[in-house]
């Protein structure tokens, strides 16, 4: 066995191995749905009907009588283009066998994206989107999609991409995992929208952001989500509520507050009550003590200063930088170790003869 021979052999496999390793959002298979803007698809043997090579849009419904646009896609790498896609959604047959036979080769939709803050309160939870945070308030995300289909492809496992939280923080540093309320630092990137409206990071509502956390600084944040799967974004551009949603801008403050009182006459006080629930999304500052005593005693304190009460906002610690390691893929590191082998086998050989 010639030494070129065999060097060829074990280019071949490693090939192979690197091959497996990449994305499975790309693969395609009959009936699945496609997003406009995704590239380098793979259109697997089901999608075409016998030995069909072409796709076909009817827009009616129907599938009799000539179809309204005709492609011949790349099986290999396949782009839905806007400028082809964007204006025919819905169900695309293999031509002309499949049409006959009610084959859908896939079917194409427009992609849609929004997001939504909301307060962890266990029951009691509710929407506080671009409302104002107080530090200390437990919070998760909601991304409201329509890319579930890309998630649940065949062979999609959790190291592929996915969507984005893009959080920054008061700094302009760009953050990509949070810390919730054990302290543990959880990834917003590549999340995996599996339902329409899906709470990160893994579909229930949870506390993912502890903004009572020291690393969590009085401040602006701007955060939105991003979806970049299969290049959408990139070939789509930034387009609010179809690659990235509405910008949620939010404002963290310290402050001595009253919250939840569930009494006739509200007392002022400088601990926080938790013996209620709120039952309305604040965004004005929380009620705050009065720092000098009434001038009549009345169930209601006021204060002999005419000026109104500031909130006592105290400056937190700088954010200690989150951990943001990408966790690597475990098929990745077999292909590694596989190619490493095979190359040593190889060589081995090559040196034997």
């Amino acid at each position: 066995m010639s030494d070129i021979f065999k060097f060829s052999v074990f280019l071949l496999i490693l090939l192979s191995l690197v091959s497996i390793a990449g994305a499975t959002t790309t693969e395609i298979h009959q009936g699945n749905t496609v997003f406009v803007g995704e590239d380098g698809l793979h259109l697997n043997d089901d999608v075409f009907y016998d030995d069909d090579t072409k796709i076909a849009f009817f827009g009616s419904g129907k599938t009799t009588g000539a179809p309204a646009y005709v492609d011949t896609p790349s099986k290999s790498s396949f782009s839905v283009m806007a400028s082809t896609f964007k204006d025919r959604q819905g169900a695309w047959y293999s031509y002309p066998k499949g049409a006959e036979n009610g084959h859908v080769a896939f079917y194409v939709d427009y992609p849609s994206i929004d997001m939504r803050l909301y307060a962890y309160r266990g029951g009691d939870s509710f929407d506080i989107t671009n409302g104002k945070i107080v530090s200390g308030e437990t919070l998760d995300f909601r991304i409201d999609s329509n890319l579930a289909p890309i998630f649940s492809r065949t062979g999609v496992t959790s190291s592929d991409e996915g969507v984005d939280i893009v959080f920054t923080n008061n700094y302009g540093a760009t953050l990509t995992s949070l810390y919730n309320c054990a302290g543990v630092p959880v990834s917003i990137v590549n999340l995996h929208p599996t339902t329409s409206s899906f709470f990160a990071p893994s579909g229930s509502l949870t506390c993912l952001w502890d903004t009572g956390n020291s690393a969590y600084k009085t401040g602006d944040y701007t955060i939105y989500a991003k979806v970049n799967v299969n290049n959408i974004y990139n070939n789509l551009g930034s387009i609010q509520g179809v690659t990235v949603s509405p910008t949620i801008g939010t404002k963290t403050k310290t402050e001595e507050v009253s919250m939840g009182i569930d009494t006739p006459t509200p007392t002022p006080t400088s601990s926080v009550s938790t013996s209620g629930s709120p039952s309305s999304i604040k965004t004005t500052a929380p009620t705050v003590k009065p720092t000098a005593k009434p001038t009549t005693a009345t169930p209601t304190p006021t204060p002999t200063s005419t000026a109104e009460p500031t909130a006592a906002v105290t400056e937190t610690p700088a954010p200690t930088p989150v951990p943001t390691q990408t966790p690597s893929s475990p098929l990745g590191t077999v292909t590694i170790m596989s190619a490493l082998i095979l190359g040593i086998l190889a060589f081995a050989a090559i040196r034997k003869d």
